[in-house]
């Protein structure tokens, strides 16, 4: 399975036309690249509903939304899930907020400026007969506190999953973090890591529209969780920022793991 990961930016308004962060630049390169990527499961953060609608366009009617806003604000943000139907059957999926309610979506703690969800779907693989629980999630880049907590019920959400797990987010914490060590004691696993193979170099996933950085902090990551008698393999990762001197189509890189879960 191909599992990407992508904080698509919000649109936001610029003074300049032709500023590589406009919503109306970036368009079409987020069409192109989906339509080369076509991800068995994409996970989305930050995603308005014309955005969601761009990118149902560029997948095509093979790819089931497991989205869903963070708030009740009528452009909110979406974080969710686009997965195959011809590989993947989704058997349910729930929202959760990132919060001490976590059952009120739009409520926030610890000190959060905006509500933060986790959206989660239990698959099953036609392919393999696994059945898999893969959480989106965007972790509060703003409250240190949050940032943990938030990490803390991600983990908590995989740990009682009851099955393999692949979670992808902007984390808004490098690899070295302390919020990574928090995902780590929850058993999840960065894929970068387990890969046997890269197709690109490390570089750090938010770009800002500048050329990546070498030995970056690498914010938006692939992890996994094994199961009881189940462990993923890890073919190959990338971190896909664009083609040197193209209009990127957000300012975070996009983020792939072709894994394959399989008995141990």
């Amino acid at each position: 399975m191909r599992c990407t990961t992508l904080n698509v930016r919000r649109p936001v308004p610029h003074l300049r036309r032709d500023h590589p962060d406009a919503w109306g630049n970036r368009r079409g390169a987020l069409a192109a690249f989906l339509d080369a990527e076509r991800p068995t499961v994409l996970a989305v953060q930050e995603a308005v509903p014309t955005q969601l609608d761009t990118v149902r366009a560029a997948l095509g009617t093979r790819w089931r939304a497991v989205v869903a806003p963070r708030s009740r604000a009528r452009a909110a943000e979406h974080v969710g899930l686009f997965v195959d139907a011809e590989r993947l059957r989704v058997v349910e999926h729930h929202t959760t907020a990132l919060s001490r309610r976590p059952d009120r979506i739009g409520s926030r703690s610890w000190g959060s400026l905006f509500p933060r969800i986790a959206v989660s779907a239990v698959l099953d693989d036609l392919a393999t007969g696994v059945r898999f629980t893969a959480i989106a999630t965007h972790l509060d880049p703003f409250s240190p506190l949050a940032l943990r907590n938030g990490a803390r019920l991600v983990g908590a959400s995989a740990r009682h999953a009851g099955t393999p797990v692949v979670a992808m987010a902007d984390w808004n914490a490098s690899e070295r973090s302390g919020v990574a060590r928090e995902l780590g004691t929850a058993g999840l696993l960065d894929t970068w890591d387990l890969a046997e193979t890269h197709d690109s170099p490390a570089v750090g996933t938010y770009t800002d529209h500048r050329p990546p950085r070498p030995g970056g902090a690498r914010l938006d990551r692939v992890l996994v969780r094994p199961g009881d008698g189940i462990r993923a393999w890890v073919r190959s990762a990338v971190i896909t920022t664009g083609a040197p001197g193209s209009q990127a189509f957000s300012d975070h890189a996009a983020v792939s793991a072709v894994l394959r879960w399989e008995a141990v």
